[in-house]
């Protein structure tokens, strides 16, 4: 992607979710507000940012499409589907212009045709200037997306000179378009009753910007939701256009959102309590039932709004209220792991039904309580709010995209709720802010969710480990890597599903745990993350073992085994200490035997004798697993073990020292007479052995020491000057 290089922030998809909804938000505001009311206005200037960022992702598509071909013929037929829903639900207004899929298209053609270097700069823009004439003949918004594409993506390294540009345009545009509007009032050229002031909302173009600021460089989402928006587009048009022109009785509008709403939240509430049996669900469920009762009164007060149901029913929807307000706090503290303490009291002095409206409204006359109670929950959430803003700016992804949950819920509720607080509308549209809360909260739940621990269980460890990391959830999706992960996988991205990526699928099921690439060789490992006892996701641990298997590697193709121990014999020893001494490397020889291991043999019988040098040649094996070790056994009870590249004289009587301790307790655990100790000799090559068989007896010699000066114990020998450790 182009621009902030970070994890956090908003992604591609999440700038197309916005853009969805504004969409929408500006479409009912077109078929029912009108649009010279206040109400009007806000809504249409919120549907100004839709063509922003869907400009935005056009640039975006086009830089990392792999088939700008196919990304261009999606763009048609979805144009082309859109159009008989267009003027379903416009009818005359636009006229034989076209969709806004259209623009995206023409806007797309004019970037191909900007950045194609094999195109003369004559060709450009003769080329531009024809869809330019296209876009004006037949474009909802002439000449506007091709601009808007052409700034975004000259300028996409320059964040500065991006806004300079953008909002010179919008300006512009804004003041062509009144100066017309004028001039036309004067002289009536068209047939168009605007006012100078009527097209100063398109000033909202510019506010996109401050979201696209917080762009993170991410797609987002998935191979479905890449074409959500096309999908989206003509289908809300068919479905707007078919409720507006059958409804005459805006009370059936509010019937059918309360009948839907219900619907939705009796499913996620059998979502909440089938996903997890833990306790922290209860605070979901509870806010859910208080919002399920909210929306049965509500639905029973448009059902049949006389003045008995609306004042039975109202004392339902304000318990619900409250109920699902207290509950939407708990929910918060328990989603951001919070303590607090909560008294609610609530009352109200009086209550009639009436109003001058398409239906009978409920009007109440709060009480002292009543007010206390909201003023808290005001401040308890601007609280909220405040924190999550102080609080995010160091927070990890997974901790910002959870305060950034609570702050789209928090909004969503009391936006609408404003609305008939600030008297922008005659109703009451709570219920709007209750359902967007929930949605947003149950979304949050399921992609961030403390009953999905997942991504915060994995946070910490992706930040204390100098392994690869990639953190993957139970339905495929990789929620995250560390540094290390995205080097080991450029091409992964977080929030795909993980068949995407063959190598991480066949590491998840078990089919690899092994990956070469740039001559170096990783090896895998797959741990479980459990909540529980409840398996979460997995976290895979990636390791450069390239030297373990060179290593590995060299004495499989040369050595012989012991046929008792497995371990490799001296040939093998002689052969690659040898050729590790020719290449100069240093090293550690260690050469070990059993003490009274004869009175093993005589007292218990060779099978015991056997076993003993078995366990024995595992002991060793355990106490050198952190190095690179080759163990060996010369024959009877004698070993070597050859250690590449240690020199330091503390880590040698360190490993010395853990063998003979750890030998009894070895023997005890293997069910076999701890009779027997260990004798060790040593010698550190820092260089000055120049063949094998000096480096050999030089450590025979030592080991001979240890035997002959009270055994079971070890002696070093350095730069050739014995020491007596």
């Amino acid at each position: 992607m182009t621009q902030n290089k970070s994890s956090k922030g908003l992604n591609l998809f999440t700038l197309k979710l916005i853009a969805i909804f504004a969409m929408t938000v500006d479409h009912v505001a077109w078929a029912c507000v009108p649009f010279d009311s206040a109400l009007g206005q806000i809504m249409h200037i919120v549907g100004r940012f839709t063509i922003p960022i869907m400009c935005f992702a056009i640039v975006e598509g086009y830089i990392h499409t792999s088939n700008i071909t196919k990304y261009a013929l999606r763009l048609l037929i979805f144009g082309i589907v859109s159009v008989t829903p267009f003027y379903m639900f416009f009818g005359s207004m636009y006229g034989y212009r076209q969709n806004i899929i259209i623009d995206l298209l023409i806007a797309l053609l004019t970037i191909m045709i900007a950045a194609n270097e094999n195109n003369t700069l004559s060709a450009k823009i003769i080329a531009t200037i024809c869809l330019g004439i296209i876009s004006v003949a037949l474009g909802g918004w002439p000449i506007l997306p091709m601009l808007y594409v052409l700034i975004f993506y000259f300028f996409r390294e320059d964040f500065r000179k991006k806004c300079i540009y953008f909002t010179l345009t919008t300006i512009v545009l804004v003041l062509v378009v009144s100066g017309f509007a004028a001039i036309n009032g004067n002289l009536h050229m068209v047939d168009l009753d605007w006012k100078w002031y009527d097209k100063l909302y398109l000033l909202g173009f510019v506010l996109p910007l401050s979201l696209l600021y917080f762009y993170n460089g991410e797609k987002g989402g998935n191979r479905i939701s890449s074409s959500f928006f096309y999908v989206y587009y003509p289908a809300h048009l068919l479905i707007l256009s078919l409720a507006f022109s059958t409804m005459n009785d805006i009370r059936m509008i509010f019937i059918m959102v309360q009948a839907t709403s219900i619907f939705l939240i009796v499913i996620l509430m059998i979502l909440a309590a089938v996903q997890s049996k833990n306790a922290s669900n209860a605070s979901i469920i509870a806010m859910l039932a208080f919002g399920l009762l909210f929306m049965v009164g509500y639905l029973g007060e448009l059902v049949n709004p006389t003045f008995e149901t609306i004042k039975e029913v109202v004392k339902i929807e304000y318990v619900a209220d409250c109920g699902f307000l207290l509950c939407f706090t708990w929910f918060v503290a328990d989603f951001l792991r919070m303590k607090i303490p909560v008294t609610v009291y609530i009352i109200y002095k009086s209550f009639e039904v009436g109003g001058d409206l398409a239906y009978p409204v409920a009007i109440l006359e709060p009480g002292i309580l009543y007010i206390v109670f909201y003023t808290c929950i005001v401040l308890v959430f601007a609280g909220f709010l405040v924190i999550n803003y102080i609080s995010s700016r160091d927070a990890s992804y997974i901790e910002h995209q959870r305060r950034m949950i609570i702050n789209y819920a928090v909004f969503g509720l009391w936006f609408f709720i404003a609305l008939k607080v600030i008297g922008l509308s005659p109703y009451d549209l709570i219920a709007f802010g209750v359902i967007t809360a929930i949605c947003i909260v149950s979304y949050g739940t399921i992609k961030y969710g403390f009953n999905n621990n997942t991504k915060v269980i994995a946070a910490s460890a992706l930040n204390h480990t100098s392994e690869s990391v990639v953190v993957i959830d139970m339905t495929g999706e990789v929620l995250m890597m560390n540094e290390n992960g995205r080097a080991l996988f450029p091409y992964v991205q977080t929030g795909k599903n993980v068949k995407r990526y063959r190598v991480l699928k066949d590491i998840l099921d078990d089919k690899r745990n092994i990956m070469e690439k740039d001559d170096h060789v990783y090896g895998f490992r797959k741990e479980p993350l459990n909540e529980n006892g409840v398996v979460q996701g997995y976290m895979i641990w990636g390791s450069d073992i390239t030297n373990q298997v060179e290593v590995f590697n060299e004495i499989r193709s040369k050595a012989d085994k012991d046929g008792l121990t497995g371990l490799f014999n001296r040939s093998v020893l002689e052969r690659i200490v040898a050729e590790e001494m020719a290449e100069g490397r240093k090293g550690a020889l260690i050469m070990t035997d059993l003490d009274n291991f004869k009175g093993v043999n005589d007292h218990y019988g060779h099978s015991t004798g056997d076993a003993v040098l078995i366990a024995y040649a595992e002991h060793l094996s355990y106490c050198f697993k952190d190095t690179e070790a080759l163990i060996c056994r010369l024959g009877g009870d004698e070993f070597t073990v050859y250690v590449r590249d240690l020199t330091e004289v503390e880590k040698v009587e360190e490993l010395a020292s853990r063998v003979i301790g750890g030998l009894s307790d070895k023997m005890v655990r293997s069910s076999l007479p701890p009779i027997v100790g260990s004798s060790i000799g040593i010698t550190i090559n820092n260089g000055e052995y120049e063949d094998f068989e000096t480096l050999y007896q030089t450590t025979d010699k030592a080991l001979y020491y240890s035997k002959e000066h009270g055994k079971n114990r070890y002696h070093l020998t350095e730069q050739r000057n014995e020491q007596e450790k």
